[in-house]
């Protein structure tokens, strides 16, 4: 058969339709994280569990790619990536239901293994990833003809599609997902890609075709062997190795900005956009200039270094600002269930100085790296392939080590250190191998010298959060979180979690109310689950009632539970060290929602801490599904406790429960009847045991009575409203910006 060149018409069509692909890929990246989330749990081992998977995805369908993609007649290329596309799409349009309906409603007990919970996302993602990871080798192969443009040509290819799935990324996480839910903002993508691939078959079957001068060859194995299989393999462990460094300066970068804007769910989306459209910015330029470019190894070498000094200089200066600037009062240190227009505007400014600049720098290498290889018009879709694959690998093994070891072993300073000595050992193989190049050895001793710049830890997250002389602070971080108790000068705690304030010590009154209400309440509370823990005062109120037996707290961010067990050996104050040393209290680390959604027992209360209802994944705890469950695991007679900072969230509520009191600010739910009185749980304070263990927190007894008395209760005994809820697939609370709510607070 005759390979055809596809006619420039055609070329620009594709090229303007794989914009759509990128598109639509971060559509279901986004959407498919969360609902794997969901089964797995929101945790960070679980998240790095199901990112892994999918770039596994990735590599595989890039590695398959570069076996076979230049046996293919251009038009044969052309066609297939037009298949690929539909069948994505195809698999996107039953994904919601084949991840929550079977994943999350039949197979649940998979998760209870980390092995199980990979290989379950592993294989839920195989068929879209694998596809994917096909995309751009195809079109490589299919549009590329003139080796000389090559690089270039597969440069734009690539940036086009970066451009794509960075403003899917903003588009989804700010718009899409929270205006419409998680299953329409997927079929949208899915229309995505079908428009991509019916556009491909037409140009596919164009008649203003050429006579392709590598005719004969199609069908044909080309090995790729000799110095260009050596220049190849040489590359991809470079391109290996800086990818490896991009992604763990994206965690870094994550860490610091999602801090900043208090953890919110428009965080991540925000930050990925900026970082895909920087690096799309660097392939178009690179795409430019890469034909003038002599010696493309030492640029490339030279811009490792340079992106991470660019990086790391720009999250300095933000801490530098936060000292002399007051930086933080716009930031981190912003107590308000809102933020102000003020303090939007000034994360967004932050974020585009710290990501974009950057992100350019690494876009710049990929167009290097095709202009080395691309020597041979025989092998373009099987070195854009393995490329591609190094890339991807190196990706996953930097999130990986970022996310779960150095967060881990040294916090967000110590991270910052390591990875300038990555960078500074990319110019230090130039300033070995050219020992006179002043650029390699400038590059060497600035970042030295950000190294000396770098403050610890603990100074470093102080700042970041206003703490001054006169105040004091313990920071505790790792690669499940950040976690601050800040002291004042009036000897008053507050705890910031990601960020955001979450609750005080002495024990805050309505962190006391919430944590003793169902207690109380329940005639013989034995168990009690609280999901949450903040500084503490929910589950240790928890513990009030003298026949309760066990209380079991679960904590997603583990440095919060490192807080409490310092403050405790400490100061003991506050019934902290009680907290820590009572043989009731079972204080785990995990994901407080899966906890349950596994647990093998019933409660007779279980409650949750006071979430703020606009942080990242707190729709998780305020969706019609996990009320359900919690319904499920309520033993007879038992009572749920929640916090309703909106009125969403009591429909959501009421359309679980048939019988809700609600005692404001907290709602009270059951299977039957609840016994609710006000004046008797006032008076219930005054029993020796209940005053003694409230007193040992420090809780205003008087506080705490005129927080039960303020409010008459309100009484529903049949299903509420069904509308306006929140639900696994549209958390719409999470989402406050595109779906305004009521604070009933």
């Amino acid at each position: 058969m005759t390979s055809v060149l596809v006619s420039a018409t055609s070329r620009f069509i594709v090229t303007a339709l794989f914009f759509l692909s990128g598109f639509s890929a971060l559509i279901y990246q986004t959407v498919w994280q969360r609902l794997l989330g969901l089964f797995g749990g929101s945790d960070t081992v679980s998240a790095s569990l199901v990112v892994s998977a999918f770039l596994a995805g990735l590599g595989i369908g890039s590695l398959a790619a570069g076996l076979f993609a230049d046996r293919l007649t251009r038009r044969h290329a052309l066609l297939l990536f037009a298949l690929v596309e539909i069948l994505i799409g195809a698999y996107a349009a039953i994904s919601i239901p084949l991840f929550h309906d079977v994943l999350l409603g039949m197979l649940i007990e998979l998760s209870r293994s980390r092995a199980l919970t990979f290989a379950a996302a592993f294989v839920a993602l195989l068929v879209p990833t694998v596809l994917m990871g096909l995309s751009l080798p195809l079109l490589a192969r299919a549009l590329v003809s003139d080796i000389d443009k090559a690089a270039g040509r597969i440069s734009v290819l690539y940036g086009i599609n970066t451009l794509g799935a960075g403003i899917g990324a903003l588009v989804a996480g700010l718009w899409l997902i929270g205006s419409f839910g998680y299953w329409p903002a997927v079929l949208w993508g899915a229309a995505c890609n079908g428009l991509v691939g019916l556009g491909a078959l037409v140009a596919a079957g164009s008649r203003s075709i050429e006579a392709d001068e590598l005719a004969g060859t199609a069908g044909t194995r080309v090995i790729d062997a000799g110095d260009g299989a050596r220049t190849v393999r040489h590359w991809c462990a470079l391109v290996f190795a800086s990818g490896m460094l991009a992604v763990a300066l994206q965690v870094a970068w994550y860490r610091l900005i999602g801090t900043l804007l208090q953890g919110n769910a428009y965080g991540f989306p925000y930050i990925l956009g900026l970082l895909l459209i920087g690096d799309a910015v660097g392939l178009f330029v690179g795409a430019r200039l890469v034909a003038r470019i002599a010696d493309p190894r030492t640029l490339f070498v030279r811009l490792q270094a340079a992106m991470v000094l660019v990086a790391v200089l720009g999250i300095l200066a933000v801490y530098w600002l936060a000292g002399v600037g007051g930086l933080e009062r716009l930031l981190v240190n912003v107590d308000r269930f809102q933020l102000p227009t003020a303090n939007a505007i000034a994360v967004c400014v932050v974020t585009a100085l710290l990501v974009v600049p950057a992100s350019v720098l690494f876009g710049l290498t990929f167009p290097l790296a095709q202009r080395a290889v691309q020597t041979d018009p025989h092998l373009v879709g099987h070195r854009v392939g393995m490329i591609q694959l190094a890339n991807i690998l190196g990706n996953s093994l930097g999130g990986l080590i970022a996310g779960l070891v150095l967060l881990r072993l040294f916090g967000t300073a110590g991270t910052l250190v390591v990875l300038l000595a990555a960078g500074a050992a990319f110019a230090l193989m130039l300033t070995i191998e050219a020992p006179r190049s002043r650029r390699g050895t400038a590059l060497v001793v600035a970042s030295g010298v950000a190294v000396l710049l770098v403050p610890t830890n603990e100074t470093f997250w102080s700042q970041l959060h206003g703490v001054n002389a006169r105040q004091a602070a313990i920071v505790a971080e790792d690669h499940t979180g950040l976690a601050v108790l800040r002291r004042f000068e009036n000897g008053f705690h507050r705890m910031y979690i990601q960020g955001h304030s979450q609750s005080c010590l002495p024990v805050c009154t309505v962190h006391a109310f919430l944590g003793a209400l169902g207690p109380l309440v329940h005639p013989s509370p034995q168990s009690v689950l609280v999901v949450g823990v903040g500084a503490g005062g929910t589950p240790y109120a928890a513990g009030v009632n003298p026949k309760t037996e066990t209380v079991r707290a679960v904590e997603i961010v583990a440095p919060v539970l490192t807080l409490i067990d310092r403050f405790a050996a400490s100061d003991g104050r506050f019934g902290m060290k009680r907290l820590r040393d009572d043989k009731r209290f079972d204080i785990v680390v995990g994901d407080g929602r899966h906890d349950l959604f596994l647990a093998g027992r019933s409660y007779d209360v279980i409650e949750a801490d006071a979430i703020l209802p606009h942080t990242a994944f707190s729709g998780l705890l305020y969706s019609r599904e996990y009320f359900e469950k919690v319904r499920e695991h309520l033993a007879p007679g038992g009572i749920a406790v929640q916090w309703a900072p909106t009125e969403r969230t009591i429909n959501t509520f009421r359309t679980v429960f048939p019988h809700v009191v609600y005692a404001a600010p907290a709602l009270m739910g059951s299977a039957s009847p609840i016994p609710y009185d006000p004046a008797a749980l006032a008076r219930r304070t005054e029993e020796p045991a209940i005053r003694e263990h409230l007193l040992a927190a420090e809780v205003s007894l008087d506080d705490l009575r005129t927080f039960v008395l303020r409010r008459p209760p309100v009484v529903w005994s049949e299903l509420g409203p069904r509308t306006d809820i929140n639900s696994d697939l549209w958390p719409k609370d999470e989402y406050w910006l595109n779906n305004p709510h009521i604070p009933t607070y």
